[in-house]
């Protein structure tokens, strides 16, 4: 049974500025004055000193004159001060020129949008009212911002940054409960990239081994109309398996399989999970219900020819009454799987084995015929007619896959190897049988030059 494999920082430092008292009371700011020791009374200078509010004014003023490092300035120095930093109007103001700054390209690589979010969260938190329809527009240019960087960083396998990213996202999304932005006529636009961001997060999260987080963000991805595919159940399955959760990996499995009955993926990984429990059964039941639905798929063809020949030629235990009876299954299997693609080496080097194979058992009970009667003599010679018909039809399957393994006759793939190797092994064997010495001893020279 052929296993498909399948299979998603800016670094911000920050100055405090310091003031420093003279004797007088007169309050300098130290950080922007180190060498001036005389302050002139109410200059701009002095003004966080004398009302921290008019820096506000200042950096407002500035940004509606389009003047965006100056208003930067006063803005960053009105957030020095715990009389306004936390205020509704420093917050809103401080947000609307770091997303102007964004549009900037001496500031764009530094995301000052991101500090703009984070005073929007904080303005949200203590007045979710204030300024609405202004803010709400801020925080959506941040979701869009924020879904950008984390799909780039996902793509470039940061995934760190990208979980970053994409929780910003949905923490803008989830704002008011969620409901937030339902008036706004954008709503639509921010559900898609709340679903986008959520599939992202999840792919990241399972990038970074971390399955715990990832599986409720999988599940959301699969409830989502938006995001809903197969390759989300893919995903989800294969971290429950992760977890050790069988009992949710099989729940999510079946309903992948429900809701997209025609995905091979989801169908070898069904096939993968029973065979993975030695149900044997409900392997052969989902590969004939599939082969039923799509007959012209060679590979389920060929999963169901070795589903058959496994439970006829068990390795342990005793072999069923039906045996001949799921010899016939695989042998017709094989030769539907070969029918619709003809020239796959492992089909042939298979349906070559299972030929090889039974001759062999024949042999076996060739040579446990030990008497010299008549009877047995014609019992033997039975035994060798049926041995040497089998292994002349698994002559030309094994000679094929050698000429598909290696089409030049030399190049190998290391995958197929061993099976190629065998496939010259198995056909000295039956050469040697057929006295065809010449072909014999071609192929020993081309096992030595293996070794």
């Amino acid at each position: 049974m052929k296993k498909i494999c399948w299979l998603i920082t800016l670094n911000v430092a920050s100055i405090t500025c310091c003031i420093a008292q003279d004797s007088q009371n007169t309050k300098v700011d130290s950080l922007h004055h180190v060498k001036k020791k005389v302050a002139i009374e109410n200059s701009n200078d002095n003004l966080l000193a004398v009302s921290p509010d008019k820096y506000v004014v200042a950096a407002n003023d500035a940004l509606n004159s389009g003047n965006l490092d100056e208003a930067k300035q006063d803005i960053d120095r009105a957030m020095e001060s715990p009389e306004v930093n936390s205020k509704p109007k420093t917050l809103f103001v401080k947000a609307q020129i770091y997303m102007s700054l964004q549009t900037m390209a001496k500031y764009k690589d530094l995301n000052p949008y991101r500090e703009a979010a984070q005073s929007l969260f904080e303005l949200v938190n203590a007045k979710p009212k204030y300024e609405k329809p202004s803010v709400d527009i801020s925080l959506l240019n941040c979701a869009f911002y924020y879904y950008n960087d984390g799909a780039r960083a996902f793509n470039e396998r940061k995934y760190k940054e990208a979980t970053e990213c994409l929780n910003n996202v949905l923490k803008i999304y989830n704002l008011g409960d969620g409901k937030r932005f339902a008036e706004s006529a954008a709503a639509k636009q921010l559900d898609t990239v709340a679903a986008s961001a959520t599939l992202t997060l999840a792919n990241s999260y399972y990038a970074l081994a971390d399955y715990n987080m990832a599986i409720p963000m999988l599940v959301a991805a699969k409830n989502s109309p938006i995001t809903k595919g197969p390759m989300v159940y893919k995903f989800l399955t294969s971290a429950y398996n992760k977890t050790a959760n069988q009992k949710e990996e099989f729940a999510a499995l079946q309903e992948g399989r429900a809701a997209f009955p025609e995905d091979v993926m989801l169908r070898n990984d069904e096939l993968n999970y029973y065979i993975k429990l030695g149900k044997q059964d409900e392997i052969v039941k989902k590969l004939e219900e599939s082969a039923a639905a799509d007959p012209n798929d060679a590979d389920i063809q060929f999963n169901l020819a070795t589903a058959y020949l496994a439970m006829a030629m068990p390795k342990q235990g005793p072999r069923p009454a039906n045996e001949a009876d799921l010899v016939a299954k695989s042998e017709q299997a094989y030769m539907h799987a070969l029918k619709v693609s003809p020239n796959n080496a492992v089909y042939n080097y298979n349906f070559g084995s299972l030929y090889f194979n039974l001759g062999s058992d024949v042999n076996t009970q060739m040579n446990a015929v030990s008497g010299m009667s008549k009877e047995e003599q014609k019992k033997y010679d039975a035994l060798k007619a049926k041995r040497n018909d089998l292994l002349a039809k698994a002559m030309p399957y094994f000679e094929k896959s050698l000429t598909l393994f290696a089409p030049d006759g030399k190049t190998i793939p290391n995958e197929d190897k061993e099976s190629f190797k065998t496939a010259l092994q198995a056909l000295r064997d039956i050469y040697t049988l057929q006295n065809k010495m010449d072909k014999v001893q071609d192929i020993k020279l081309r096992l030595d030059r293996m070794d």
